[in-house]
């Protein structure tokens, strides 16, 4: 059971311990920092809630519950900006029903500060009370948006908090899911900071497109305003490199979605059940892409704030604590500003990464730092 999930020893043990001794809460709220696998840990969790083996992972009922087929088990993504009223009303009219081939019925809210108050306010009272036969697991990024906005969603949970992993249990994975070792399984540790999911993007691109040695090499060239020995501007060509990555990922989720368009129009007769799902599908991808191209965005600024992090360390007097610790000798010799210098650069960049959390354009906003970092020059 949650062997996809990597780390999170005290999560499953207490979960482990619930389903053995039938103590499971009514609802839980699994929170933390973004990128723990807490949303896959409430699809296992759902899992072995409602499969007779109790989630061993290689039956058959494992494989249709994780595939989203299970009659029992439903997750309620969110359509649109919010979990929408309409959603809400049909999780309430479906309570009464039993379960179909389950003792336990799931349902799975990822990204549950989307909640408005009056979607929240619906929900309530089937979070307190519900049929002994229900569970609710609700998963969010922002636990301090919930206590503000809904806070009586959260007190009517049993909050389970996940917390980064240390570099150790981030290098074991590495090592173990992609083979990866050494100074640069190191390197891709520390600059996780501790998220799983963040680790096995700069995995995937390590063993493939390596998009972190142009950030590098741009970074590099743009922290100190010099142009890098191909002749382009670094700043244009760090963003660059993510406009690449971003078409490469929306033309991916469009040629899913066509195949999904595709087999609905098999699957449906009925021109309105159709059109819904057809509509609903869209929806998906489109929200897909907003998502993944923001990840995209924040890993980006991300892996420049560390490089001038480490800048900073390096110019500190303290090189043997290094996030990049595979390009030291590149670090050492970059450090050539005071750590003042590069203390405003750092804030220059978190400023930017809450902007690429709000509803504004990417390109700008990277323009904006850029153009900012030109000002901390000049001050300097």
């Amino acid at each position: 059971m949650f062997e996809l999930v990597p780390g999170q020893r005290r999560v499953k043990e207490l979960f482990e311990r619930a389903i053995r001794d039938d103590a499971l809460s009514h609802a839980y709220l699994l929170a933390g920092p973004e990128g723990l696998g807490k949303t896959l840990f409430a699809r296992e969790l759902a899992v072995a809630l409602v499969t007779s083996c109790g989630g061993c992972g290689t039956c058959p009922d494992c494989e249709r519950a994780r595939r989203g087929v299970h009659p029992d088990l439903h997750l309620v993504e969110r359509e649109g900006d919010v979990l929408r009223k309409d959603q809400i009303e049909t999780i309430i009219s479906d309570l009464a029903l039993r379960p179909f081939v389950a003792n336990r019925r799931v349902w799975i809210l990822p990204e549950a500060e989307h909640l408005n108050r009056k979607s929240a306010n619906m929900l309530l009272k089937s979070i307190e009370e519900p049929p002994d036969y229900v569970a609710f697991l609700l998963v969010t990024d922002r636990l301090s948006r919930m206590l503000d906005e809904i806070p009586t969603i959260v007190s009517r949970c049993q909050l389970v908090e996940f917390r980064p992993l240390a570099d150790p249990e981030i290098e074991g994975y590495l090592r173990d899911r992609h083979g990866l070792g050494g100074a640069e399984a190191s390197a891709l540790a520390r600059l996780s900071r501790g998220a799983v999911e963040h680790a096995a993007r700069l995995a995937e691109d390590a063993l493939g497109p390596r998009h972190r040695e142009e950030y590098l090499r741009y970074a590099a060239a743009a922290v100190s305003l010099v142009h890098g020995g191909d002749g382009l501007d670094p700043r244009e060509a760090f963003v660059g490199v993510l406009e690449r990555l971003n078409k490469e990922t929306a033309a991916s989720i469009d040629a899913a979605l066509a195949d999904e368009l595709a087999t609905l129009e098999l699957q449906f007769q009925d021109p309105r059940d159709l059109k819904r799902l057809q509509d609903a599908a869209a929806e998906r991808a489109k929200r897909a892409k907003r998502r993944l191209q923001r990840v995209a965005a924040v890993d980006a600024v991300d892996l420049l704030s560390a490089w001038v992090r480490d800048l900073w360390v390096v110019a500190c007097g303290a090189s043997d604590v290094l996030w990049n610790c595979d390009r030291t000798d590149d670090l050492v010799a970059a450090a050539v500003a005071t750590p003042d210098h590069y203390a405003r650069l750092l804030a220059v960049m978190d400023r930017t990464r809450k902007d690429l959390y709000l509803n504004i354009d990417q390109k700008l906003a990277l323009q904006a730092m850029f153009a900012r970092f030109e000002e901390v020059v000049t001050r300097a």
